[in-house]
């Protein structure tokens, strides 16, 4: 599709859907109902052609810039037809034989005080258009605030009667070609005859006649009978109303109620039912495109429903060829959707941008991964407006405070707190963030080919290498279409412990002693994270995306960043502690340290060791890395220091170091 002046949409823009399952995610405001009311003009569904569009589908702003009517345009191609769909839209197709469908509304009336329209098939809005393909189109939707029990209520245009009308055009046509009854409309006559028969009807009929023949005299009297309508075939099913039991098996005796009885989760159920078994008794009527748009499928469902009704859609999308467009603001739903079926939508500086997941061209590993990973909380970052990823459960719980401090030492910024920007801090448990940067970076590489004669396992190494390269030139790498929103990586450094190797002077084995790596703000070591080659590659290819890293671990530099943040660590261990001994012995004298150095001005404490005895506490089995985190969380204030490496990923995602030059 591709969208002109339309709302949101100021300038052109362009969506890719699916076949099958669409699920189109994001943040309030960013389009998403935009397109599927864009679809409905397109393909004049029933009920936007009946109310027609208004001033405010207009862009406003590129109506304002025009001194002539300006327009609103929608161009829709349908791709991958049969031979028989080419046939059907032959007034329609475009050189690559698909079919392209155009509508344009001008900002101007006719004396009827609707906006002027023109519609045309293919590349030349000279040519008549043919109404009886669009007709054939099956296009329903779902608004998000849904009655289902108003559409399905007995009446005129009900679902129900639309599904029966439809499921019985062929056989109503030739019945009423050659004069005759459907069999529904002749036993409904049999049954009017039967009912005046019954005694109370007759006794009540015979009274009225009687008594109107008195009134009125011989002469002037008419006759009644008491009966139902004579009814036609369409007014009959517009009388059938559907009814609900909360039990499986039906049996003669099972009750049934009205759907006003019913809940507003299971009467929209019953709706879209309705609709699918519609789609699916047509199928072999139409070769037409058949879509479904609902806006906000979790509306009224609890989560469990919410995921059978998308599993269950899905499959009939498959079997029946629905294309299903579905918006959702329910991280619910983005979780149990393979994540190619998902288009991002989100507000950046230049509009609206919209991402098809599908066309960041993931590597399957990536995307099996991210398929697997993906959980209620997770998918959150595909609705946020900025991600920080880090490792585990101590940064998911620390970082945002943190940031809520940083914010506030940086005065009036709008922001204050990841929160309010609209930032999204997703744990990994891991250092698994390659996969999931691919989705923002926007380039991908282009693995060289195996040598002739060069072994499985060199070619291995020599890819492996390959990919860890600061940056890539043209031809090793070719961009692709990415989510347009920053995303900023925190992990650990992680420097490999020292090492020492010396033989046992008693039996002559080889020992290992290892001690733990120890740097400092004025003696980084080397790192040991598999990952960290990122750092130099992303900030060479992207803008979008920065890896951070830090001096040992989380904790390590918390503790290691000043003496007045490792004071309060300190303390928290002291009140876990539950029994005097050694340990609790020297988290006392390091307490007692900084507080003379302080009063002293002297600086006697190997900080590199106090953040390493820190660490090991956190480590340990009577406290652990989620706890300390809460307990941290709960006593920091605003003199704790953030590390500068936090920092930085913070001002990344917010947008702030482009500001401070």
């Amino acid at each position: 599709m591709r969208i002109e002046n339309m709302r949101l949409f100021k300038k052109p823009v362009t969506i890719n859907l699916h076949k099958g399952l669409n699920l189109l995610v994001g943040e309030n405001g960013c389009g998403k109902s935009t397109v599927i009311d864009a679809i409905r003009m397109l393909l004049n569904e029933s009920e936007f052609s009946h109310k027609g569009i208004t001033a405010e589908d207009f862009n406003s702003s590129g109506c304002a810039e025009n001194t002539s009517p300006c327009r609103l345009f929608i161009i829709g191609v349908f791709s991958e037809l049969t031979d028989e769909q080419k046939v059907e839209y032959l007034t329609w197709l475009n050189h690559n034989f698909d079919a392209r469908l155009n509508v344009e509304y001008l900002h101007s009336t006719n004396v009827r005080g609707n906006y002027k329209q023109k519609r045309w098939g293919g590349c030349s809005s000279n040519s008549a258009f043919d109404w009886e393909p669009l007709n054939d189109i099956q296009c329903v939707y779902l608004p998000a605030l849904r009655d289902a029990e108003r559409y399905l209520r007995a009446g005129r245009g009900s679902r129900l009667s639309r599904l029966l009308t439809n499921l019985s055009a062929d056989e109503l046509k030739e019945k009423r070609k050659n004069k005759e009854k459907m069999e529904l409309e002749t036993e409904v006559a049999a049954f009017n005859h039967t009912i005046e028969q019954k005694t109370d009807i007759e006794r009540a009929n015979k009274l009225i006649n009687d008594s109107l023949k008195e009134s009125a005299g011989s002469v002037f009297a008419q006759s009644t009978s008491i009966r139902f309508n004579e009814l036609s075939y369409e007014r009959i099913v517009e009388s059938l109303q559907l009814l609900f039991s909360n039990e499986l098996d039906v049996k003669e005796d099972t009750a049934f109620f009205s759907l006003c009885e019913n809940s507003l989760g299971y009467n929209n159920l019953i709706y879209i039912a309705t609709i699918l078994a519609e789609f699916e008794g047509l199928k072999e009527k139409y070769s037409s495109p058949r879509i479904l748009l609902v806006e906000e499928l979790e509306a009224h469902l609890h989560p469990q429903l919410q995921i059978k009704l998308l599993k269950y859609l899905s499959k009939q999308a498959v079997e029946h060829d629905i294309q299903v467009i579905i918006t959702t603001h329910s991280a619910i739903l983005a979780a149990a959707t393979p994540i190619n079926q998902i288009i991002c939508f989100n507000r950046c500086k230049d509009g609206i941008s919209i991402t098809p997941i599908s066309k960041c061209k993931l590597e399957n590993d990536s995307e099996n991964f991210i398929n697997r990973w993906l959980d209620a909380t997770k998918s959150m970052l595909l609705f946020s407006k900025g991600n920080i990823f880090v490792e585990g459960i101590a940064e998911a719980i620390l970082v945002p405070k943190l940031a809520e401090i940083y914010l506030k030492s940086k005065g009036s910024l709008g922001v204050t707190s990841l929160e309010d920007a609209g930032i999204s801090v997703i744990n990994l448990n891991g250092i698994y963030f390659q996969h999931f940067i691919k989705m923002y970076s926007g380039y991908r590489i282009t693995i060289p080919e195996q040598e002739e004669r060069e072994t499985k396992t060199a070619y291995k190494e020599r890819v492996a290498e390959f990919k860890k390269k600061n940056s890539f030139a043209e031809g090793e790498f070719i961009k692709v279409k990415n989510i347009n929103v920053k995303c900023a990586v925190i992990t650990d450094n992680d420097p490999v412990d020292n090492q020492e190797i010396f033989i046992n002077s008693e039996n002559g084995e080889e020992v290992v002693k290892k001690e733990p790596a120890t740097p400092t703000k004025d003696n980084c070591l080397p790192s040991g994270n598999p990952q960290i080659y990122l750092k130099e590659q992303l900030e060479n290819m992207t803008d979008n995306c920065r890896v951070y890293s830090n001096l040992k671990t989380f904790e390590y530099d918390l503790a290691i960043e000043s003496h007045s943040n490792a004071r309060i660590m300190l303390e928290i261990i002291l009140d876990s502690i539950t029994t005097n001994g050694d340990i609790a012995d020297k988290a006392q004298k390091y307490i007692d340290e900084i507080d003379k150095e302080e009063r002293e001005d002297e600086f006697s404490i190997n900080d590199a060791e106090m953040a390493l005895f820190i660490l090991k506490q956190i480590d340990s089995s009577y406290l652990g890395k989620g706890l300390f985190a809460q307990l941290l969380c709960d006593k920091i204030d605003d003199s704790f220091i953030v590390p500068d490496y936090i920092c930085k990923a913070i001002d990344f995602v917010l947008g702030l170091e482009e500001n401070n030059g």
